[in-house]
């Protein structure tokens, strides 16, 4: 894949002010779970991103794309409105607990490491994130096409590549000013810097929620509407990825869905929006 970076990207991980959240051990009891997620604060709801759209009724968890905070989530066919709603729930919780503690931007590392180590809280049996794990990809893409294009490759039912490509022909349909953009904006886009995630979600052999799960981070000289509709050009911008697939632990999750839901509180409609796809 052709890339070039005329930046220093290792900046983009600099910058630490203070220390984070005591982390738990790796194998953490119910407890340990329950009272770590007790103490985990969130950022504050952007009341001007609030839309009216949002706010008026609850996600419809029947959609198989949603806009989640700054995350992109195409769900398969095969994953029923429950389990939508735990991985929608579940991964906001997590970026919103990461962005309380560490600024997305100035200090990727350690949102990242925050952000994982919420979701492990939760039941998600996720990697450590380190900043090498992101490699570059490829250019002369748009980034529509890139959120989801280094989840195919782990991908091998021919109707879930069918549904990742018409997630991917949905947001290129997203109006450039609407709602949904202006909530993924302010979530993902800082100076000129974008970092979010991608997600596809689906059941693997054994029953079990699957999630090929993607990290971005996107440089650009200069950006006149939004991340999404950026094509992703040498000598004028660059992109980093890293994926992995994780599954989540319903053995927890059951256990503390009801405290995730009312941390989440009003977040669960202002920051998430099923997209027809």
């Amino acid at each position: 894949m052709a890339f070039l970076c005329p930046f220093l990207v290792a900046s983009a991980f600099a910058g630490h002010h203070g220390k984070g959240p005591l982390t738990l051990p790796k194998e953490r009891t119910l407890s340990e779970r329950v009272e770590a997620l007790q103490k985990v604060r969130l950022a504050e709801r952007p009341q001007r991103y609030a839309e009216e759209l949002f706010m008026m009724q609850a996600p419809d968890y029947s959609k198989r794309l949603f806009v989640d905070s700054g995350s992109f989530v195409a769900v398969s066919q095969h994953v029923g409105q429950q389990a939508t709603e735990d991985v929608i729930n579940s991964t906001l919780f997590a970026q919103l607990a990461a962005s309380h503690d560490y600024d997305k931007n100035t200090q990727l590392t350690q949102w990242y490491e925050r952000y994982t180590d919420v979701m492990s809280l939760q039941g998600w049996d996720i990697s450590d994130f380190e900043e090498s794990s992101l490699s570059s990809a490829s250019t002369d893409l748009s980034v529509s096409e890139v959120i989801f294009d280094i989840l195919k490759a782990a991908l091998k039912d021919p109707s879930e590549q069918a549904m990742v490509n018409a997630a991917v022909a949905a947001l290129k349909k997203l109006e450039k000013e609407g709602p949904f953009i202006s909530l993924f904006n302010h979530s993902a886009i800082g100076a000129n810097r974008a970092n979010f995630q991608s997600s596809f979600v689906t059941h693997d052999e054994h029953g079990l929620v699957s999630m090929n799960l993607g990290y971005l981070v996107v440089g650009f000289r200069d950006i006149s509407s939004t991340i999404l509709f950026l094509r992703v050009k040498e000598g004028e911008s660059w992109i980093k990825s890293h994926s992995e697939t994780i599954k989540l632990d319903y053995d927890v999750f059951n256990q503390i869905r009801d405290q995730i839901i009312e941390k989440l509180g009003d977040n669960a409609r202002s920051q998430v929006a099923g997209i027809d796809i």
